[in-house]
């Protein structure tokens, strides 16, 4: 009887959770070598010379990059790649805050940032339900919560 409950309790947070749209905090060194279009040593070569790139490290040394870094990563890709910027050049458009750097940095940083919405978009992380799956779900949480409430009034009374 109690196993069931617990099972009624585990089903109805599984529920629930499926209404919130996935949103993924941190990504690995390969899922952002892969976004870029880049190695992964490349990225390790660039957190080194450019001091903006500070993923996160565990123990063991993995790196868990946050939708901040991915965007300057993005940014030194636009300058170095697209926009033929010496590692120099590239680090000095970042840092600055006036006159052309900063214009360029600006840019690069606002091409960037489109590219990762149009990845985000792309991965399509969002459940998509139709108007009856989500009638359907609601009618099944009805049900759960129903009877989690006389659970409830069983195992007080």
């Amino acid at each position: 009887m109690v196993l069931q409950k617990l099972a009624y309790v585990t089903i109805l947070l599984l529920l629930m959770s499926l209404n919130k749209p996935i949103q993924k905090q941190y990504f690995s060194i390969s899922e952002v070598a892969t976004m870029i279009g880049v190695n992964a040593s490349l990225l390790r070569f660039w957190e080194k010379e450019f001091k903006q790139i500070k993923p996160k490290t565990n123990a063991r040394g993995k790196r868990s990059y946050n939708s901040k870094d991915i965007e300057i990563v993005r940014s030194v890709y636009v300058l170095v790649k697209e926009q033929g910027f010496t590692l120099d050049g590239a680090r000095k458009a970042l840092k600055s805050r006036k006159g052309m750097g900063a214009e360029v940095a600006s840019e690069a940083r606002a091409k960037a940032h489109a590219t990762q919405k149009s990845m985000n978009e792309n991965l399509d992380l969002k459940p998509k339900f139709t108007e009856d799956t989500r009638l359907e779900v609601m009618k099944r949480l009805k049900k759960v919560r129903a009877e989690l409430l006389t659970f409830r009034a069983e195992i007080k009374g």
